[in-house]
């Protein structure tokens, strides 16, 4: 009977167990023998103050690091043609006018010059190499980032072939 007892005593607090178990995996792997947490002092999404509207996903996996960027290109608007006719009863079925966001999205690794400072003004610099896109270009490409804090948003500013091809003004999204 004691054995039964203490087992329903471990039952009570397996689930507390299993989440301070899941928490310090999720919190481990962020930290290094140096104790320096400086990469990952970054939100995981930021979006664009400025145009063109964009957003930017920052992916930690522990030995590299990911960067997702959505850039909204155009926008079009979409219109039914002239002779589109419209079943008795089921309005539903007749298309109505809508604006259609065309999206360019570019993610590859981030490889750091050296380990990037988070202090406000202080430039960080790093290669990023797009391995997806879509739409499809040819891949990979090559870009150099430069990424620099200033009163809590981020700026970032893409080069390709040394030619600037992006400049973003950023700031952090908490829950998306």
């Amino acid at each position: 009977m004691k054995v039964f007892k203490i087992t329903e005593e471990l039952k009570k607090y397996r689930k507390h167990f299993y989440k301070l178990f899941y928490s310090l995996a999720l919190v481990l792997p962020g930290c290094s023998s140096d104790g320096d947490l400086s990469v990952n002092i970054l939100n995981d999404k930021w979006v664009s103050n400025t145009t063109p509207k964009s957003e930017v996903w920052f992916q930690n996996w522990g030995d590299y690091q990911r960067l997702l960027m959505v850039i909204n290109s155009d926008t079009m608007d979409i219109v039914p043609g002239p002779y589109v006719t419209e079943k008795e009863g089921k309005p539903y079925l007749k298309p109505i006018p809508y604006r259609k966001v065309e999206k360019q999205q570019l993610k590859g690794n981030i490889y750091w010059n050296e380990p990037p400072k988070w202090d406000d003004g202080h430039m960080n610099s790093a290669r990023w190499i797009v391995d997806r896109s879509n739409p499809k270009i040819s891949l990979p490409r090559t870009y150099n980032i430069e990424l620099a804090m200033a009163d809590g948003s981020l700026k970032l500013e893409v080069f390709e072939d040394q030619e600037p091809y992006l400049q973003l003004d950023l700031r952090p999204i908490k829950s998306y």
